[in-house]
């Protein structure tokens, strides 16, 4: 990721929109305001599918939500930050906190995870990092109800689709535009600023945010710890 370019495009968004508070993005996961808070960037928060399908949830077109199902892998992220964004995720679409889990580990690339919301929703997470090298993240996030479905994927598609395929004589390349104000940076990168820029926007988000991330980030510890031996499992006191 090129910082100095997100940075940029951070503060055409603030002048555009007139935003009088100011940050930097740190290292691609923190912003830093310029009171010298600092700040978790959440970016799958302000990601489109993600959006939608709270918006389905809340409008009740899903009626009486009972499990989220949730599969990732990946490549080039570890295991405790795919659960870090797949428990963040649980909680944000199933507008509960976890308070209770339980791992069943195989090394320390792959994982089966059952969670338990306050509110009696169920979740289930298969995450591994043990995708070969150069492999794009896949995933998929279903939502299951009384009456209705609903998934961030379509129906029997397991690999993300991209808008333009160029196929060469060595390599497939592949295209997808999803942010016309940030044209040029790849998704995560629109995602990060966008989140920053959220931040900006909403300061008390920045306070939501950070008690968010050190609550995951208690859950995973407590959650993964001694799962390499045995199953771990995590209750809220």
């Amino acid at each position: 990721m090129n910082m100095r370019i997100m940075n940029n495009k951070l503060q055409m968004l603030r002048n555009k929109y007139d935003v009088k508070d100011d940050g930097v993005i740190l290292d691609g996961s923190i912003l830093k305001l310029t009171g010298g808070q600092c700040v978790r960037l959440l970016p799958w928060r302000v990601e489109r599918r993600f959006i939608e399908l709270k918006k389905i949830i809340e409008a009740k077109t899903l009626e009486d939500v009972s499990t989220l199902r949730f599969a990732v892998m990946s490549s080039s992220e570890s295991l405790k930050d795919l659960l870090f964004r797949e428990f963040d995720l649980c909680e944000f679409l199933g507008a509960s906190r976890i308070v209770r889990a339980f791992a069943v580990m195989n090394g320390d690339d792959v994982a089966n995870i059952l969670v338990k919301l306050a509110d009696g929703k169920s979740c289930s997470i298969e995450c591994s990092a043990a995708l070969p090298a150069g492999t794009e993240r896949l995933d998929r996030h279903e939502i299951i109800a009384r009456r209705g479905v609903a998934c961030d994927r379509t129906v029997d598609t397991q690999v993300p689709q991209s808008s333009i395929y160029v196929f060469g004589k060595e390599l497939e390349t592949h295209y997808t535009d999803t942010d016309a104000e940030l044209f040029g940076l790849c998704e995560l990168e629109i995602l990060l600023v966008r989140s920053a820029m959220q931040i900006l926007q909403t300061q008390a988000l920045a306070v939501e945010w950070n008690a968010a991330t050190e609550r995951i980030e208690k859950i995973i510890d407590k959650t993964l710890q001694n799962a390499d031996r045995q199953p771990a499992f995590f209750e809220e006191a």
